[in-house]
């Protein structure tokens, strides 16, 4: 790439002092209707954190991956897990959301085993409103067609998956590592999930075929009960998340919505500049989300939640009958030393806020949190070692059948 070119500064600059001048008309409607608060004194506690990594690799007829979740806190705990799926569907976020099940299944069981409160990284909000999309319009598809013994054929899943999770706590506090296969709906124990099932009595499953023509769209289906299984257990406890990077702007908003002079014509700004603006002290300013419809749930999880299912989830959500209205979560734009960042604390609206922010204090230390930073640099999967990793598994595999390397070459191959 050429040097810097003067015409590129110029232009940066530009943005930047705009954007300057619209954090000055800002600031004081801010001022005038929210306020900055000190932080409380901490509160010592057993806190722990989560956070999680994914590696991935496209190959000729498959996409091998590797996810990772850690928890750190007076103990660590790992749980990891290699798996391989064929390019059917929405591979990247099929692979996301593998990583975001062990995170919330992480978060859930460390609470479980003794924490005063789990640490996730990201937000909570964004788990309760945004599911996958591939896996809702599947789950919409599959009702439609399948209606009743949809329902009961998730609810044997379901049942299977609270049944399964006192060997995934047990297994984590006695070895503090799970390593294997950990999407019952991808197959368990050498079976697949609709033999599993019927071996456990599931009569949605064992009574007729009707889920034969319509396997690979119920195995996606139950992924995505895994994750919502894995966030209502995780709700269930006592967990915060913070935020580093994020672009909100519901305090922006709520300013324009009360004085709409401020801005005139001018497009609106996110929140971090303005408020970062107000001072530069330690603290904390609250606020609240801009309530706008977000979609609707699925009506299979609107049945679910009707037979007993997803009921934290349920608490964590504002519905509407099926409509999502918004989330029951307060939060915060945080900075935890002088002249430091701002982060964004979300809390659910069931836990005390003061006292879930004095327990995050009892661990921060200078711009961050602790145990977010360790758990961080626990789990990342390195790209050299995944990649040899892979190759390792591979070759013997390779060995035992050339018929595999069809599935197996790797596209680059010549580039590297």
């Amino acid at each position: 790439m050429e040097r810097i070119s003067d015409a590129h500064v110029e232009g940066i600059r530009r943005f930047l002092e705009k954007g300057i001048e619209e954090v000055e008309k800002l600031r004081d409607g801010v001022r005038r209707h929210f306020r900055w608060e000190g932080l409380p004194s901490p509160s010592p506690g057993n806190v722990y954190a989560v956070d999680g990594s994914r590696m991935m690799k496209r190959l000729s007829g498959a996409v091998i991956y590797a996810v990772s979740a850690s928890a750190v806190g007076e103990r660590l705990y790992y749980w990891n897990d290699i798996g391989m799926v064929f390019p059917y569907k929405n591979v990247d976020e099929r692979v996301r959301i593998h990583m975001d099940i062990l995170e919330k299944r992480m978060g859930a069981i460390s609470g479980e085993l003794g924490a005063d409160l789990v640490l996730m990284d990201g937000t909570i909000s964004s788990a309760l409103i945004t599911p996958p999309t591939y896996a809702s319009s599947t789950t919409r598809e599959l009702y439609s067609k399948h209606g009743r013994v949809l329902v009961d054929a998730a609810l044997d899943f379901l049942d299977f998956l609270d049944g399964q999770w006192a060997s995934w706590k047990r297994e984590l506090e006695e070895k503090e590592v799970l390593n294997g296969f950990s999407l019952p709906s991808r197959g368990w124990a050498g079976k697949e999930i609709f033999s599993v099932l019927m071996e456990n009595g599931a009569r949605s499953i064992k009574g007729s075929w009707w889920w034969v023509k319509d396997r690979e769209d119920l195995i996606v289906l139950f992924e995505y009960l895994e994750y919502l299984h894995a966030l209502d257990k995780l709700l269930g406890g006592q967990i915060a998340a913070v935020a580093k990077t994020f672009y909100k702007t519901d305090v922006v908003k709520k300013v324009k919505e009360l004085e709409p002079r401020i801005l005139g014509g001018s497009p609106t700004i996110i929140d971090t500049p303005v408020v970062a603006s107000l001072t530069d002290e330690s603290g904390y300013l609250r606020f609240s989300y801009i309530e706008k419809p977000k979609g609707g749930l699925p009506k299979l999880v609107v049945e679910l939640m009707d037979h007993g299912k997803f009921q934290n989830l349920r608490e964590g959500l504002v519905l509407d009958g099926g409509e999502i209205k918004g989330t029951r979560i307060k939060p915060a734009y945080v900075r935890f030393v002088k002249g430091g960042l701002i982060y964004l604390l979300e809390v659910p609206a069931w836990q005390d806020f003061d006292e879930t922010l004095s327990k995050i204090l009892s661990v921060a230390e200078d711009e961050y949190v602790i145990p977010l930073e360790y758990a961080h640099h626990s789990v990342v999967i390195k790209k050299r070692e995944f990649d040899s990793y892979v190759s390792a598994v591979l070759s013997a595999l390779v060995g035992e059948n050339e018929r595999f390397l069809s599935f197996l070459r790797y596209g680059r191959e010549p580039l590297e």
